[in-house]
């Protein structure tokens, strides 16, 4: 029996698009299994400039909570390009046929994927999306206007308290994070 199943409408900003094109066909000579995928992903993607990104949008650098197959149990990680791994657990490569699946969906959406050419196929459920990390191309802090009212706002305490503000708002204490040390 044949379903046709409705794929959601995705959204990726320009800065990633462009990035994932040029993995893509750097892949191609590898015949990396999740290529077609990913090329598939970006063909039928709307894009958008990175400024212009709605808030709910699945992006890299952005902490997305999902469920997948309608688990008991939501997942959160950071969806980060493979070079860019650091923290093993707590972020997922966009690479990944789940990684891929999560780009550009908005809180809600759900997208099918499989982890195998030929294998099962999941469904993936995007629950939230928060802390996204300015792209490179943004206005340096320096000319950035003063939001604070005290004239400090880029003081090196306040840069490290906003700095740890993010990383709680990323690695909540509730979530388990292992540090390996060689």
């Amino acid at each position: 029996m044949n379903t046709t199943v409705e794929l959601p409408h995705v959204t990726i900003a320009t800065h990633d698009f462009n990035r994932l094109m040029s993995v893509a066909a750097m892949d191609q000579n590898r015949r990396k299994p999740h290529r077609q995928f990913l090329m598939s992903e970006l063909r039928r993607a709307s894009l958008c400039h990175p400024d212009a990104l709605p808030e709910d949008v699945v992006s890299t650098n952005a902490k997305v909570t999902y469920r997948i197959d309608g688990s008991g149990q939501s997942m959160a990680h950071v969806l980060v390009y493979p070079e860019d791994l650091l923290w093993p657990g707590a972020e997922l490569s966009v690479t990944t046929p789940l990684g891929i699946a999560l780009l550009g969906l908005r809180v809600g959406d759900r997208m099918p994927f499989r982890t195998s050419p030929g294998g099962p196929w999941h469904e993936v459920v995007v629950e939230d999306v928060r802390f996204r990390l300015l792209p490179d191309e943004a206005e340096p802090a320096s000319k950035a206007p003063d939001r604070s009212g005290s004239g400090n706002d880029n003081s090196w305490a306040d840069l490290e308290r906003r700095l740890d503000d993010a990383l709680m708002e990323t690695f909540p204490a509730s979530d388990p994070v292992s540090v390996i040390v060689r």
